[in-house]
């Protein structure tokens, strides 16, 4: 076999206009490149679609988080305002109670201070005369010396406490009071 024949055994024939090997590498190369630009380019779109939407989230907890503490910051707020009322108001209960004991005290010890008085005893006179009339109904009257000073009078079931004590309380608790009016 002549070296000739040998060659176009073992090699194919190139026509003269066939691309190189290089030619076709370079061909397959700038083909990789542009696909890998386009995914590249693709990819980034994709990343920055990703970071937007990641943005928007955040941006949105953020803001659900600022008007939940802005919920809570009032919520507590209202709660501290309303023990503020509440610790405002034991305070004046308080004061107005102590001031009713002052004063109720101050009259009791005002009115037993009278019990020897002349005046007093005319006073303790037409109440057991008023007693009288008004138990009268249910029996017979029987009236009594209170501890305190004062009296009382008692027919059957029946009774009207005019003992200091009682009356000092009367006096005290009635709407007609002064006292009441210092917080109205």
């Amino acid at each position: 076999m002549t070296p000739a024949a040998v060659n176009s055994v073992v090699a194919p024939a190139v026509p003269p206009d066939a691309p190189s090997l290089a030619t076709l590498r370079d061909a397959a190369l700038a083909v990789a490149g542009s696909r890998a630009e386009a995914l590249r380019a693709a990819a980034e779109r994709r990343a920055e679609q990703l970071l937007a939407e990641a943005r928007a989230e955040v941006d949105m907890i953020i803001s659900r988080r600022r008007a939940g503490a802005a919920r809570l910051a009032d919520l507590q707020q209202r709660e501290q305002l309303a023990q503020a009322r509440s610790e405002a108001r034991t305070t004046v209960l308080r004061s107005q109670r102590e001031v009713l004991e002052e004063a109720e005290a101050a009259a009791r010890e005002a009115v037993r201070a009278l019990v020897g008085d002349p005046r007093f005893e005319r006073l303790l006179e037409r109440l057991a005369a008023d007693a009288r009339e008004r138990l009268s109904v249910a029996g017979e009257v029987q009236i009594v010396a209170a501890p305190a000073g004062g009296l009382i009078a008692r027919a059957g079931s029946l009774e009207i406490d005019h003992s200091v004590d009682a009356q000092v309380e009367r006096v005290l608790i009635s709407p007609d009071s002064d006292l009441e009016r210092l917080w109205r």
